[in-house]
């Protein structure tokens, strides 16, 4: 009998303990998941003493990233959202392109020739986002043409000629992109050193 109630006291203690345990793992998780949350609050709430140590230009990022989560959030249309990440865009491109100078070494009066060349190719290896309404509707030669060959292609009266046609205007207006890329990346190999050459190859600016 004694042995019996000792086996019975054993499994109400083990059964006692499984439960604290489980008690616990679930007010882990639920203290971990507020963690998480109050760790978002707290970095936008950082101290100006923690941020005087990054680097000026992080922090310039970090309050920019802080402006246009505030204001998107403030948005009250689609309309007011767009113009906002058409200005952004615009923002991170300039400073996409700024930033070459630093990794090109370049002085101040190098980067006033430099500079007008990389905008060319850069403006050529990443098309501009479209906000607004339209968007979607690109306006380059290419996806124009892209757009005329899927209309004849969604028709079924469409004639081989016409689809031929249509083909054929793609692929000049493709090559024509190619060409001026060509061109474009041409003129700025000839005014950097081969370092910064190499520099912008790494970075998809040139071939």
């Amino acid at each position: 009998m004694r042995e019996h109630s000792q086996a019975k006291c054993d499994g109400c203690c083990r059964a006692d303990r499984i439960a604290i345990s489980r008690r616990v793992v679930v007010g882990s998780s639920g203290l971990a998941i507020l963690g998480v949350l109050s760790g978002a609050a707290s970095a936008r709430e950082a101290s100006e003493g923690e941020r005087r140590g990054m680097p000026r230009d992080v922090q310039d990022r970090m309050e920019e990233s802080r402006a246009f989560a505030e204001r998107m959030k403030n948005a009250t249309s689609m309309e007011e959202r767009m113009k906002i990440m058409a200005e952004h865009s615009v923002r991170e491109r300039a400073r996409a392109i700024e930033e070459f100078k630093g990794q090109l070494g370049a002085s101040d009066e190098e980067w006033t020739v430099i500079k007008p060349r990389i905008e060319t190719v850069y403006g050529m290896v990443h098309s501009v986002p479209q906000f607004g309404p339209g968007s979607t509707q690109s306006t380059t030669p290419v996806d124009q043409k892209k757009r005329e060959l899927r209309a004849l292609l969604d028709n079924k009266d469409t004639t081989r000629d016409q689809i031929k046609a249509a083909l054929t205007a793609l692929r000049a207006a493709n090559e024509k992109v190619r060409q001026d890329l060509a061109k474009a990346r041409e003129n700025l190999r000839q005014i950097v050193t081969l370092r910064q050459e190499a520099t912008l190859v790494l970075n998809g600016l040139l071939d």
